[in-house]
């Protein structure tokens, strides 16, 4: 009687298993060689459409229209923060072979199939946008806007929800706004998660570098100390202003400011009088090739704490890449203050400020200046160094560097 109950189990067991390894099968992902080495998040962006709540009727908008012009848009918007690149469609196409899924299918398991997806695309992050309709107590429907995003690596998750009206979905100016919205929400939550990311990233497309120097170089394994030395990493010219009697009146770095932890994105300076407000121009952090994307993020959240400051307008970094680009000069490797302030001027703004990134062994260095328009004085200086490892601490002490930057502290 033993035997047969025991027989019976391993076949109970055997044909769940059968079961389940059919079920992923069904689940076929291909294989693609590796992308070029890139110091950018890679983003694998994923529209998806909820289900219909009424029994008549459809989305004005075709799930398929619905899914090009998303990816166009929001391949486009992640694409000029230069912080990220988003997986093309054929390396999709090829990986998934026209495959589509649900949103439940992708959250199941705590969301597995979307990393899968994501890490056979080698991306470092899922972006899935979701359209919903939910019926409420009148019979009608209201529409929502959910962006989530996924570390494929951590299974970290960053979710934010817009509820639109008519009006908003009616305009694609009106739509265009509330997605940067939504999307600064989700930035501002994972931006802990970023940085570290990007800091890891960086550091092992650091190596093969390395290693390329080190096998071209005339005498082989004698050659190996040079690159290691990185002489060639003059291009963080960012270590200088430390020496000089400039930087000398900065002082210690700033203590983490343990107030708002700037989480909160949907609380907004009130602006109530900007009559009064000086324009700023906040340029791209400097940092070595490697380091850029590390940079950006840092960019990004120090724009965001002086945003909050309700001290300045700030001007948008599409406008200033436009006049950049009017006068044929690049973000990446600006920063001659002239040039930043002569950009400045035709901005309309008042003031500027610039920033480098120097790396010297395991410290980080961050640099920070606001300089007047018209007179090219230094309005402020402001520096803070972490060490690898500290990276969440870097951040928390970006509230402080903007403070100390405009002379509040």
């Amino acid at each position: 009687m033993k035997n047969r109950f025991s027989k019976l189990v391993i076949y109970v067991l055997t044909a769940v298993s059968f079961l389940l390894l059919n079920s992923c099968a069904e689940i076929q992902l291909k294989a693609i060689s590796s992308p070029p080495p890139t110091a950018k998040l890679r983003v694998y962006v994923l529209p998806i459409t909820g289900p219909f709540p009424f029994r008549s009727g459809t989305w004005g908008t075709p799930h398929k229209e619905f899914v090009a012009k998303n990816i166009r848009g929001v391949e486009r918007f992640l694409e000029q923060t230069s912080i990220y690149e988003v997986v093309p469609a054929r390396d999709v196409e090829e990986v998934l072979g026209g495959q589509d899924f649900t949103y439940r299918e992708m959250e199941k398991n705590g969301w597995i199939l979307a990393r899968q997806i994501g890490k056979a695309l080698y991306a470092e992050y899922v972006l899935i946008i979701e359209r919903s309709l939910e019926p409420d107590k009148m019979g009608r429907a209201d529409f929502y806007f959910t962006i989530t995003m996924i570390n494929t690596s951590t299974s970290k998750r960053f979710e934010t929800r817009a509820r639109m009206d008519t009006f908003d979905t009616s305009s694609s100016e009106k739509m265009t706004e509330i997605i940067k919205k939504v999307y600064r929400t989700v930035f501002l939550s994972a931006k802990n998660d970023m940085f570290e990311t990007a800091i890891r990233k960086s550091e092992n497309i650091h190596t093969p570098y390395k290693e390329l120097a080190a096998a071209t170089a005339p005498k082989p394994p004698v050659a190996a100390p040079p690159p290691e030395i990185k002489t060639q990493a003059p291009p963080p010219v960012p270590e200088k202003p430390v020496t000089s009697p400039e930087t000398k009146r900065i002082a210690a770095a700033p203590k983490p400011d343990p107030a708002k932890p700037v989480d909160t994105a949907s609380v907004k300076p009130s602006h109530e009088d900007i009559s009064g407000m000086d324009r700023l121009v906040i340029y791209d952090i400097e940092a070595p090739e490697q380091y850029k994307t590390v940079a950006l993020i840092l960019t990004e959240v120090l724009r965001e704490e002086l945003f909050l400051l309700n001290r300045f307008i700030l001007v948008n970094r599409e406008n200033l890449l436009d006049v950049l680009r009017e006068m044929a000069l690049q973000q990446s490797g600006l920063i001659d203050e002239k040039q930043a302030i002569k950009a400045g001027k035709g901005l309309a703004a008042n003031q500027v400020v610039t920033g480098s990134l120097g790396i010297l062994g395991k410290t980080y260095l961050l640099n920070t200046k606001r300089i007047d328009v018209e007179t090219f004085a230094t309005l402020g200086i402001a520096s803070t160094r972490f060490s690898k490892g500290e990276e969440e601490d870097a951040l928390s002490r970006l509230p402080g560097l903007a403070k100390s930057l405009v002379g509040m502290r």
